[in-house]
């Protein structure tokens, strides 16, 4: 065996072969997800079906999902909700990530680093207070309570992304857009 073979035989046992197994790892229980939803209810509850295979597919598990939940408005519901979210939490993270990274005010290090500690603040540490206030806005049960909230714990973190985002941005280019 050549030296050139043995080096290719090296990095597929020692890179390929790891990798392989990992993906067949992390990708098995999307294909069980998969296999499972086009099971019919006898086949997958059965312990002789082979489970790795389809014996006969069927549709009844999506016929079910559609005529027998509300999914359509779910979905609906966790698009409004993540779109709300990611605008107001990118809105205040802006303008906050460029203040602190650009403008020079007084304390505006400390606020930054305040900026950061709250959100190495764990979430269940203020949920009770945080729950309180929002019954308290007369928003319990209803969409808005996670368009109000979930900002709460992102915007620290856009905050954070987007100052060094900014601190990346050189303050030539930024004096360039102003003349033009």
């Amino acid at each position: 065996m050549t030296q050139k073979r043995l080096r290719m035989l090296k990095k597929i046992l020692g890179v390929y072969l790891p990798l392989a197994a990992f993906l067949v790892f992390a990708l098995f229980p999307f294909y069980w997800m998969l296999i499972s939803s086009f099971k019919a209810n006898p086949e997958l509850y059965s312990l002789k079906a082979n489970r790795l295979w389809i014996a006969s597919p069927t549709l009844d598990q999506f016929r079910d999902l559609f005529a027998k939940t509300a999914i359509i408005k779910w979905l609906w519901n966790s698009f409004f909700v993540s779109f709300l979210t990611a605008f107001i939490s990118m809105t205040f993270g802006i303008m906050a990530g460029y203040a602190l990274a650009r403008l020079k005010f007084p304390g505006a290090q400390a606020f930054g680093l305040a900026t950061f500690i709250t959100y190495l603040v764990p979430t269940t540490l203020i949920f009770i207070p945080l729950a309180r206030v929002v019954q308290s806005f007369g928003l319990s049960n209803s969409i808005w309570a996670l368009v109000v909230t979930y900002p709460t714990f992102l915007s620290p973190f856009c905050t954070w992304m987007l100052i060094a985002y900014f601190k990346s941005i050189p303050k030539d280019m930024e004096e360039c857009a102003m003349i033009d």
